[in-house]
């Protein structure tokens, strides 16, 4: 029998490699503007100002009225450096977001694939869904966040178990999938900062966020998520075998071949 999750593997595979591939571009770009601008006769300002109009403010016969509104950026040369490695930083973050979503999509057609083969499956998967959904399951309202992660782990069965429990990284799936799922809440609502109690439930969930993402502190009880070219590059790799390892789990469970 053909595996049919194989297909949602390759997708998710060529999404992951487009987003190292021009992270790896942007980098490029960037770290070449740094070296241009770091030189000792290199001169640099930039500035920046905000101005509007008020929609329901007079006009100059029909033109608009601008005015400050005294919120203005400048940048010199002295903290260019910097800010480049932000704006990297951010790019990074956004495209790690991406890939969230990506690995997601990868594990709702997996399973969906999986409950329309299997009643079992199908009859878990609608108790979990709320009521005015009339038990009815389609792609389009599969669950998502940790409500996906407990079908996956029903699905994965003694396999689940096995791998999470024994893995070369030492590192648990479950916890594995709360600080990448954390971490992108953060990113894409509150501009990359995060609270500590999201991501140091214990120890084992805030060594994995320091071993995939970089941070400062900006208060007592909050962290910046960073990122540069070299973590995103591990990142993506491990993010890539965290499939890989979900595509063989649910394939050895079905007894479907994982190894081509």
């Amino acid at each position: 029998m053909t595996n049919p999750y194989k297909k949602y593997l390759d997708q998710l595979f060529e999404k992951l490699l487009y987003y190292r591939h021009i992270s790896g571009r942007i980098n490029k770009i960037l770290q070449k503007e740094i070296s241009l601008y770091n030189t000792d006769i290199a001169n640099i300002y930039f500035a920046s100002a905000l101005v509007i109009s008020d929609w329901t403010g007079p006009t100059d016969n029909g033109w608009e009225l601008n005015f400050h509104t005294g919120i203005y950026s400048e940048t010199t040369k002295d903290n260019y450096k910097k800010e480049i490695e932000n704006i990297s930083s951010s790019q990074l973050c956004l495209l790690y977001s991406q890939s969230f979503e990506s690995f997601e999509r990868f594990l709702k057609d997996c399973l969906f694939d999986k409950l329309e083969r299997d009643n079992e499956i199908k009859k878990y998967v609608i108790s979990l869904l709320p009521k005015n959904q009339n038990s009815v399951i389609s792609r389009k309202n599969m669950p998502g966040g940790n409500q996906l992660f407990k079908i996956l782990k029903k699905v994965g069965g003694k396999t689940f178990r096995k791998f999470t429990a024994s893995n070369n990284l030492d590192i648990k799936l479950k916890e594995l999938w709360t600080i990448l799922s954390e971490v992108r809440h953060a990113i894409t609502h509150n501009e990359s900062a995060i609270e500590l109690t999201r991501i140091n439930k214990s120890d084992h969930h805030f060594d994995i966020f320091n071993y995939l993402f970089n941070s400062k502190k900006i208060s007592e009880d909050q962290l910046l998520i960073e990122l540069d070219y070299k973590k995103f590059e591990k990142l993506i790799k491990r993010f890539s075998e965290f499939a890989f390892q979900v595509f063989k789990l649910i394939s050895i469970e079905e007894k479907l071949e994982w190894k081509k």
